[in-house]
């Protein structure tokens, strides 16, 4: 098998995985209560984020987190095959990949002092299997703040397949 069939198998594993997380919306909550303990996210000011796709951790308890916290959020949009940062602008309108994307302006990566990474799973050391399209890789490569991957406990490997344009 290649690296690509590996990843291709994982990520029919995982997602089967991640459907059967108990309890999502209370362990998101908890997620996001130990984020905002970290001390990236107490001095970002701008924070990218991302509306959550089936099985990802819910987002909104991030968005009111990140509202009360006086932080500015910045979601990601999809425009020629690549991820741009925006804000939020009129709302969230349908993408192309059957999630939700900001209406709002593009904001510069230097503009962002924290991204905030969805992922199918992790390892302790950073890897990051998404979902296939590299869109993410190709976001990270510019980007010079943190980068945090979050997730639930049970998407975290001790390994994962890598080839070498994935971005930790």
């Amino acid at each position: 098998m290649t690296v690509v069939d590996d990843k291709a198998a994982l990520r029919r594993r995982m997602r089967m995985v991640i459907d059967d997380v108990a309890d999502r919306t209370m362990r998101s909550v908890q997620l996001w209560a130990a984020v905002a303990e970290l001390p990236q996210y107490a001095s970002a000011r701008t924070v990218m984020a991302f509306v959550a796709l089936r099985g990802e951790p819910d987002t909104d308890g991030l968005f009111a987190r990140l509202e009360r916290d006086g932080k500015r959020l910045v979601l990601p949009r999809v425009e020629h095959d690549h991820i741009v940062a925006a804000e939020l602008g009129d709302g969230l309108r349908p993408g192309p990949f059957s999630g939700w994307e900001p209406t709002g302006s593009v904001v510069d990566p230097p503009e962002i002092d924290l991204v905030l990474v969805p992922g199918l799973a992790f390892t302790n050391d950073g890897r990051r299997l998404g979902r296939g399209g590299g869109h993410y890789d190709r976001f990270l490569v510019g980007v010079t703040c943190p980068t945090i991957g979050v997730c639930f406990g049970e998407q975290i490997c001790d390994e994962l397949p890598h080839e070498p344009h994935d971005v930790r």
